[in-house]
């Protein structure tokens, strides 16, 4: 991936989000982070942007994540997509949509600065 590509976050309004755009500021390899409340403004912004990562926080509604998941996979492969979901579930609900990776919440801050780097080589 080249430097400084744009990446995006769906995910409500809140404190997760903003320590996540945070986070996502210090990855030497993403420029601008953009930002989604929803699936449909998250595909307008994929449209528009072509984010090397996108980060979706399953704090959306399940079928809400599934179905952006698998328009994003099917229409941008080259898109890296990370969940952050709530239970084992969840997890392998994101994986069955097409997520390239799953972090259960509560993971330490630097697992998760390391699988984006890993996903963004």
């Amino acid at each position: 991936m080249k430097n400084h590509t744009p990446a995006l976050i769906v995910a409500r309004p809140g404190r997760v989000r903003d320590g996540l755009q945070a986070l996502l500021t210090t990855v030497p390899q993403i420029g601008t982070v953009d930002l989604a409340d929803d699936g449909p403004s998250a595909l307008r912004m994929v449209r528009r942007r072509h984010p090397a990562l996108v980060l979706l926080d399953i704090n959306l509604h399940d079928d809400e994540v599934s179905t952006l998941l698998r328009q994003i996979k099917a229409r941008w492969p080259q898109t890296r997509c990370l969940v952050l979901a709530d239970s084992v579930r969840l997890q392998q609900m994101a994986r069955d949509a097409g997520a390239d990776s799953v972090l259960l919440k509560g993971f330490p801050a630097a697992q998760l600065f390391a699988t984006i780097e890993g996903l963004l080589k």
